[in-house]
């Protein structure tokens, strides 16, 4: 069932003649308009105005320009209505909307549309913000290119005082400043060959100079009748989040003054909690049309543009991302020009992100430099490590930059664990953890900068330590103390129990070492505040610090690097590394904490969402990787069996199907790693905000998020294992890389927010929001792109109909909470992994809407969803979600699957392989003896498709440079 949002534009497109033309041939919307215009004239709040019913429905309609020239708000007043009076309209013709998005001075007739103040009020405002912008100096001009593309221009010509105002789009933004400033800017985009456009609004906006006006727009809107509460969730582009009970709406509205509107990120989080149809409440088709291209991929639909959209059945187009008609017919389609289809990214761009076209060149090179060594002794393992380290860094940008654009992160760390999974745990724990929450928490960026700075440069190195020995992996909580002492501004970290021990990743390095601690902060009054994070110097040239206490190191096999346990007496913490985020310790050392201790716990660890955002991108490279080596491994290896020896192993068919199928299920975990990339944008705390943490904190913190990392680290497991299984002793030798992918992923069960936690918080969440109703329809065609998804809809609301009734039924009979759940968690986690399930079999059909149709991608897709089914069966049936005659032509479908693979695979090969020589260890040629990491039918044969050539040579596994660090 669509879920709506209602749109309301800026000031930068309101096309008067539209509106009239619109009211001309709509008689509804004439009414509408006409009674909301006769409102706004019977309140006292517009002054002497001359009534824009008048004027714009009348014989004789202004042009923009006209109404422009007239009195000081008639412009903005009669906008402001007309958004109205549109909003209505929709909500009448198509039924009301689930939420509204308001963009700048949209909020106002968003905030009356949601029922937080009259029509009348709502004009008043706008009226007062006419006058105000009257006084307001400066322009606004629309540039043809995204956000870091415009401010870098506004950099380099604006002097200072140009700033980006509006990002409506990955390829739109809208500057403000001073009209010499912005000629200056507008001058360089027109050499760099891109479109500015001055607008004709007479006024500045979104600027950080305006604080002066935006203090009296403030007053202007206490002055008025005061705003109420909203019966409709409001989203705002300028405050990034919904609007919550708490909000000053006051402050918020006239924020719009002095803070950008940023489209994209808030169609994200709107996109990230279910909406999945818009509207725009006006005459303009701007707002759409950027709307559409920041959903494309999504499989939103926005629909309309311009007067079309009010006129019913048949002449409402549709933009973005699978278009797919609504209403009329084919040529009806041609002539209005709608667009059915739509790529808006290319293979490359779902499995590896969008990036600047040198990003990946210079991943490649720097990981290239120095090739993998199985490097077994932490004496050779870690200047190894480091030196890797040192040159990935290098390629990439500053920590604040990565961590601002989610591809980039994803990549980094993709390719990071490809070449060697070791080194993708390393930028786990360091730049996504550990720099993560230095940006996210620090109270001012300066605080932490000379650290952030000397990560980048590799001259210190971070880990995130969260887990205590004896806690597991709930992380509900905090045994570690830091105790605030006034008199030195500073803390003071203890360890009070052995179960309160840290463990956690400390590299062997000479060096500057540090992590990012989670702590319960007490204040200097002795009281406990929330848990906190904190950045430690655990070690340095000449060892730990002073009350640093590190154990021997800690084997774990699967990933073999150097953990530890960690111990806390009396380690001092300068004030200034506190990550506080908002919260503040007064001169007395007394704790100001605007939030609760359970979302205080939630925000600290809230650097999980970047984690879970760009770890499933890791996981599908290392799947797919896993499967293009098992795919080359059975190409060469030769069987001896007396049915047909001599026979290449993959003419077996029963190793196609295995491998064949690792391939489509590496294609689907890819297309949900895309998706978590999209949504990692809209993971604000604005919804999770008071959310309840049941076993855990973590689908509290992002539920979508959290469902994506535990479903994507479970496929990926499963995915390589078979992999690691079909090559015999050559998938365990580590040289070959498939052990040390497999641990990465097993890791990651219990690391980052353990998985079955996570399960059953969301299974409990899930039976707590769901309502009453039908199962969804289910397509009886196999083929159909929407079947796989339909069912595990359908699975999901029997799932959770059955547990529904089992808690209830254990409720009646006065069980305590404990004694509800307790012998219902595999239920729960049952319906959690369907949950999960479900958003990804959704993220097949949405990738193929956005990529160029081709049959190798069409039949991944296919034959992906195929293979979930019939591993899903069982559970299908046992639950009578599907009858089993539903299913009766499963097996013929996945066979005819495997088929249409297969005479696709060289392609797939090539677009799923990364480069050779990352992915190959030093010494790997063709021929190499039986049993060793090579060509033969004991390893893996080199020839990754497309991979560039090694820029150089580094030094071998025995040269006396590898055993030590680097000065």
């Amino acid at each position: 069932m669509p879920v709506s949002v209602h749109m309301f534009p800026g000031q930068g497109d309101f096309p008067v003649q539209v509106l009239s033309r619109a009211a001309a041939r709509d008689g509804a919307l004439r009414r509408a308009l006409r009674a909301v215009y006769e409102e706004i004239d019977a309140s006292a709040g517009t002054g002497a105005l001359p009534s824009p019913a008048a004027l714009l429905l009348g014989a004789d309609p202004p042009g923009g320009r006209e109404l422009a020239r007239g009195p000081v708000g008639l412009q903005q007043v009669a906008h402001y209505g007309a958004a109205v009076a549109w909003q209505r309209v929709l909500a009448g013709r198509y039924g009301p909307p689930d939420a509204l998005l308001a963009v700048s001075f949209g909020e106002l007739a968003a905030l009356t549309a949601a029922g937080a103040w009259t029509v009348g009020a709502g004009a008043r405002a706008a009226y007062g913000l006419a006058g105000v912008l009257a006084r307001t100096p400066g322009g606004l001009t629309l540039i043809g290119c995204g956000e870091a593309r415009a401010a870098e221009l506004a950099a380099r010509a604006g002097g200072g005082r140009v700033a980006v105002g509006c990002v409506n789009s990955p390829r739109e933004c809208v500057l403000g400043g001073p009209p010499d400033r912005l000629a200056a800017v507008e001058g360089l985009a027109a050499a760099e060959g891109l479109s500015a456009v001055r607008l004709h609004l007479p006024f500045g906006s979104h600027h950080p100079e305006l604080g002066r006006q935006r203090g009296e727009f403030e007053e202007v809107l206490r002055g008025g009748p005061p705003i109420g509460p909203t019966a409709v969730p409001v989203y705002s582009a300028v405050a990034g989040r919904r609007y919550i009970p708490a909000d000053d709406l006051a402050a918020r509205v006239a924020d719009c003054l002095v803070r950008p509107a940023h489209l994209p990120r808030i169609l994200a989080l709107l996109a990230a909690h279910g909406h999945t149809d818009y509207r725009e409440a006006g005459p303009g088709s701007a707002l759409g049309r950027n709307a559409a291209d920041c959903l494309r991929g999504t499989g939103a639909r926005v629909h309309g543009t311009g007067e079309e959209r009010v006129h019913g059945a048949g002449t409402e187009r549709v933009h973005g991302t699978r278009a797919q008609r609504v209403h009329g017919t084919g040529e009806e389609e041609r002539e209005r020009g709608q667009r059915t289809v739509t790529t808006d990214r290319t293979l490359d761009e779902l499995l590896h992100g969008r990036h600047h076209p040198g990003r990946l060149p210079r991943l490649h090179r720097a990981l290239a430099r120095h090739p993998y060594r199985v490097a077994e002794a932490a004496a050779e393992r870690e200047p190894y490590l480091y030196r890797r380290l040192r040159s990935l860094l290098r390629a990439l940008p500053a920590a604040a930059d990565l961590h601002a654009d989610p591809d980039g992160l994803a990549a980094a760390l993709a390719w990071a664990a490809v070449a060697d999974p070791r080194l993708g745990m390393t930028v786990v724990t360091q730049s996504v953890l550990g720099q993560g929450s230095l940006l996210r928490l620090a109270g001012a960026r300066k605080d932490v900068g000379p650290e952030l700075g000397a990560v980048d440069a590799g001259d210190l190195r971070i880990g995130y330590l969260v887990t205590e020995a004896g806690r597991a992996s709930s992380h509900l909580g905090a045994g570690t103390v830091a105790e605030f002492r006034p008199d030195r501004r500073e803390f003071v970290l203890r360890t009070a129990e052995e179960a309160d021990v840290k463990f956690g990743g400390v590299p062997q390095y000479p060096g500057p070492r540090g992590a990012v601690v989670i702590a319960r902060a007490v204040d200097a009054a002795g009281r406990a505040g929330g848990v906190f994070a904190f950045l430690v110097r655990l070690a340095d040239h000449d060892g730990p610090r002073p009350g640093v206490a590190l154990s021997a190191p800690v084997p774990v096999g699967a990933l073999p690097l150097s953990y530890h346990r960690v111990r806390f007496d009396g380690v001092r913490v300068p004030e200034a590394h506190w990550l506080r985020d908002d919260a503040d310790l007064d001169a007395d050392g007394h704790l100001h904490d605007p939030r609760t201790p359970e979302d205080r716990l939630r925000r600290t660890l809230a650097v999980g969402q970047d984690l879970w955002g760009v770890l499933p991108t890791a996981l599908a490279a290392l799947a797919r990787q896993s499967a293009v080596l098992a795919v080359r491994h059975s190409r060469h290896r030769e069987t001896r069996a007396a049915l047909a020896p001599g026979t290449p192993l993959l003419a077996h068919r029963s190793q196609q199907r295995a491998l064949l199928g690792a391939l489509a299920d590496a294609f689907a975990l890819s297309c949900a790693a895309a998706r978590a990339r999209e949504l990692l944008a809209a993971a604000r705390e604005s919804d999770a905000a008071g959310a309840e943490s049941g076993f855990a904190p973590w689908a509290a913190v992002s539920r979508p998020l959290s469902a994506y990392k535990a479903h994507c680290a479970d496929e990926a497991e499963r995915i390589i294992a078979e992999c690691q299984r079909r090559c015999g002793h050559a998938g365990l030798a580590d040289g070959n890389r498939l052990a040390g992918y497999h641990g990465f992923a097993r890791s990651f069960d219990p690391a980052g927010g353990d998985s079955r936690l996570i399960r059953y918080d969301l299974g409990r969440a899930l039976l707590a929001e769901a309502g009453p109703g039908g199962p969804p329809p289910v397509p009886a065609d196999l083929g159909d792109p929407g079947w796989w998804p339909a069912v595990l809809a359908r699975h999901q609301h029997t799932l959770t109909a059955w547990l529904r009734r089992a808690t209830a039924e254990r409720a009646r009979g006065g069980a305590t909470p404990f004694e509800v759940w307790n012998p219902l968690l595999d239920r729960a986690a049952e319906l959690g992994a369907a949950y999960a399930a479900r958003l990804a079999a959704e993220d097949l059909p949405r990738a193929l809407a956005a990529l160029p149709p081709d049959g190798a991608t069409d039949a991944l897709a296919h034959l992906a969803a195929l293979r979930a089914a019939d591993r899903t069966a069982g559970a299908l049936l046992r639950h009578r979600t599907l009858a089993p005659g539903e299913l009766a032509g499963l097996e013929n479908a996945l066979e005819r699957g495997y088929d249409r693979l297969l005479s696709h695979l060289e392609q797939v090969e090539r677009a799923f392989a990364f480069p050779d020589d990352i992915v190959l260890p030093e010494g790997f040629p063709e021929g190499s003896p039986e049993g060793s990491p090579s060509s033969s039918p004991g390893g893996f044969p080199e020839g990754s498709p497309g991979g560039p050539a090694r820029e150089g040579r580094s030094e071998g596994p025995n040269t006396p440079s590898e055993q030590e660090f680097p000065e």
